[in-house]
């Protein structure tokens, strides 16, 4: 393996284009640019690739957006060239190309061709649709089930997956794959996080997931951790490799903590309200999150300053003796429940001879749910600039070190509010080729979900005040002295 030269160094090992003619054309020195997208509420990778062709090898090979594309690109490091953690490698699944950007002619020598692809899982989800039925089997061997079935997506991908703690009795109904694996993991509960029911269906280059966010979040020791390089650097740090791989480029604050719209996406509290229109009952579920803080696993779950709880919202006290989350009735949902049972709307779904394996347990995932996404909707968000790796992926914690701004050249000195650990939500690899340079850079969308420490609790110090008063409001004047235009 050869041995990395400076940061976002990367090698092309294998670029195939497939065409539809039976043709496999080696397009490794013809690639100038290539673009990755992955996002862990998305069930697909996606991307482009471009190419300046100086033999017109494209244009005889008469492209039509039906092809497929082997690659694998790597990083110069040690280890094993084929290990897939090491590597992005699509040589034995290969991209399926959909569509053809653009073709320019950029010399009367070469012309430029833009092609975008995806994995073949997103074409075949188009294609096909679910038409089979469970009987109460856990959710995770149905969706291995969708996802291995030649019928239906027939992949032969790497699936990482949870154990799901429900199990249900449901019907494909002709839901294309995607929908339907959508549609149960957000009513799956996990077997090992407390029953969380943040489950997300996605695919990184690595291959596919199924797993919670309290999984993605229960990592001890962050995967790599970036930060500033300072402006005092000397000479010997700004060439070492090791520490600009782990170098913050750039970075934004994309979006802090907006209390209107998390209130209303439920963030906040919310309530259930249960309807038995059998036995004539009902049942209320209200939901608190700063009561339910504890019960889900957050960025800082393992951090350098403790256990403190530090969640996204301050516990003060209003101007009417309550604290932000103790307002129920800001998001209200209901569920029609139909058992001709007595005990039917409040048995949970879980497995059990003596208990119903169809009841959709709203109250065990619809509130908790809506809050944990709403979070990371809600929290502090920052893009990144990167060198780039292929080892990344969405899904993955990271730690962030950013200097205050007023602390000078002291690299010690970090910003309490923005420095810690960010879950990567949306990651987009770039890979440039230009003056002989191989250059790999990432786009990181991370969010954090906890504050690094705990706002302060004692109360806003201007309280609402002041004499209320109520009067009528007059009639037009009657002095026909007035002018009125």
């Amino acid at each position: 393996m050869a041995v990395i030269q400076y940061a976002g160094e990367y090698i092309i090992d294998e670029c195939i284009l497939c065409t539809v003619g039976g043709l496999e054309i080696d397009m490794t020195d013809l690639v100038s640019s290539i673009n990755v997208y992955e996002d862990i509420f998305q069930n697909a990778i996606s991307g482009d690739i471009s190419f300046a062709d100086t033999n017109n090898i494209l244009g005889n090979a008469r492209i039509v957006g039906q092809e497929k594309l082997k690659l694998k690109i790597s990083t110069p490091q040690e280890g094993d060239p084929d290990d897939r953690n090491l590597t992005i490698n699509f040589t034995s699944s290969p991209l399926q190309i959909y569509k053809i950007n653009s073709k320019v002619n950029v010399n009367d020598r070469t012309v430029a061709f833009n092609l975008s692809f995806t994995t073949p899982e997103l074409i075949r989800n188009g294609n096909v649709r679910v038409q089979k039925s469970y009987e109460g089997e856990p959710a995770d061997k149905m969706i291995k089930d969708v996802f291995r079935d030649e019928e239906l997506l027939a992949s032969k991908k790497e699936l990482y997956y949870e154990e799901t703690s429900n199990f249900f009795k449901i019907c494909g109904a002709n839901q294309r794959p995607f929908q339907f694996i959508n549609s149960l993991a957000r009513r799956c509960l996990s077997k090992e996080y407390n029953d969380a029911p943040t489950f997300l269906f996605y695919e990184t280059v690595k291959g596919y997931f199924f797993r919670t966010l309290d999984s993605m979040m229960d990592r001890k020791n962050p995967k790599m951790v970036f930060r500033e390089l300072t402006p005092n650097a000397n000479q010997e740090s700004r060439e070492r490799v090791d520490l600009n791989l782990m170098n913050i480029l750039h970075y934004d604050v994309v979006s802090t903590t907006d209390t209107i719209s998390s209130a209303r996406s439920g963030l906040y509290g919310s309530k259930l309200l249960l309807l038995d229109i059998v036995n004539k009952d009902y049942k209320e579920y209200d939901y608190n999150y700063l009561e339910s803080f504890d019960d889900d696993k957050h960025v800082d779950e393992f951090n350098a300053y403790g256990s403190e709880k530090a969640p996204i919202a301050s516990e003060q006290i209003d101007d009417y003796n309550k604290k932000i989350s103790e307002y129920p009735d800001g998001v209200l949902h209901v569920q029609m429940i139909d058992r001709d049972t007595p005990d039917g709307l409040y048995n949970p779904a879980y497995s059990g001879a003596s208990q119903q394996i169809d009841y959709m347990g709203t109250d065990k995932w619809l509130q908790r749910r809506k809050s944990r996404i709403a979070a990371l909707n809600s929290a502090v968000t920052l893009r990144l600039r990167v060198p780039g790796n292929t080892t990344l992926q969405a899904g993955d914690l990271i730690g962030v070190n950013l200097m205050k701004k007023s602390s000078g050249n002291d690299a010690t000195d970090l910003d309490p509010t923005l420095s810690g650990r960010y879950l990567v939500r949306k990651l987009h690899h770039m890979f440039t080729r230009g003056e002989g340079l191989y250059k790999h850079e990432i786009l990181l969308e991370c969010v954090r979900d906890t504050v690094s420490e705990a706002f302060p609790s004692n109360g806003v110090a201007c309280p609402t005040s002041g004499p209320s008063t109520e009067e009528i409001i007059p009639l037009g004047s009657a002095d026909p002295g007035d002018i009125i235009y």
